[in-house]
């Protein structure tokens, strides 16, 4: 990830931190204290500490479903919606020289809605996260697990919770940002990019074909109206894969005709 992806990720790693604290103090010492009952090898006839428990886990769902919590949210999408903005403005500056017009009604109306999405998925994560929690408690409760055990299956879910988070600000950073990438390159008058990949390990197979690939305009450059295609023979943009980190590179027509009167293409081969 770049650093605004960096930035992304630790605003919602405090997040999930913050959520596991109100766990800790909630929900573990209740679990101690009920322990005495449902882990006695009698036959219980009621489940009076569900009740408790249930309860607990139903105050902890609603404060991390309040108004603040979504204020909160929208904040950080709407942050990190227009650090990428910001970060695409740079670029197309830096690889083109041009500044970039922000203010057509188009791409607001992509900002508005990328932060929408952005707070949406934000507030997925609290929710998902304790809906894990009591269904994992619950369960284990009512099998007799003392209360180390479930500790220790409680500290495992913050870990698949700390992951899922830092999985979607790697995807969404790659996503807007190539979205921007596209837009802003477009607006500029720019018919022609070129497919970026990141030339380590990680790079799929076929992002690095494409990147590599000699077509009518140059080593891998397309026109934005005519895209590469994925494995599956559909239309694809550089960070437009889950958790793509291939970057488009504006390409003149001059720098394509360039190509051509030098050699460097191959004819006919538009993708």
């Amino acid at each position: 990830m770049d650093m605004i992806g960096i930035q992304y990720n630790a605003k919602l790693q405090r997040l999930v931190k913050q959520v596991k604290a109100d766990i800790s103090a909630e929900i573990m010492p209740l679990v101690r204290q009920l322990a005495p009952e449902y882990t006695q090898d009698a036959v219980v006839t009621t489940d009076a500490w569900s009740d408790l428990i249930l309860s607990a886990m139903s105050r902890l769902m609603q404060k991390w479903q309040s108004e603040w919590v979504s204020a909160g949210a929208n904040r950080i999408a709407a942050e990190f919606v227009q650090s990428s903005l910001k970060k695409s403005e740079r670029d197309l500056k830096k690889s083109a020289g041009i500044d970039v017009y922000s203010g057509n009604s188009a791409l607001q109306d992509y900002l508005k809605a990328s932060a929408q999405q952005n707070a949406q998925l934000i507030k997925s994560i609290p929710a998902k996260y304790l809906e894990e929690v009591q269904t994992l408690v619950m369960a284990n409760m009512r099998s007799g697990m003392r209360p180390g055990y479930i500790e220790k299956a409680l500290q495992e879910q913050f870990g698949v919770t700390q992951r899922r988070a830092k999985m979607i600000a790697r995807d969404q950073t790659s996503k807007i940002q190539g979205e921007l990438a596209e837009k802003q390159q477009k607006g500029a008058g720019f018919e022609y990019f070129q497919w970026i990949d990141s030339d380590d390990r990680r790079v799929r197979h076929r992002h690095h074909e494409i990147a590599n690939k000699v077509t009518a305009y140059g080593k891998g450059i397309y026109r934005w109206d005519d895209l590469p295609l994925s494995d599956d023979g559909k239309p694809i943009k550089p960070g437009s894969d889950y958790q793509c980190r291939c970057i488009a590179r504006p390409v003149s027509a001059r720098e394509v005709k360039a190509n051509q009167d030098a050699g460097r293409t191959a004819p006919g081969v538009l993708r």
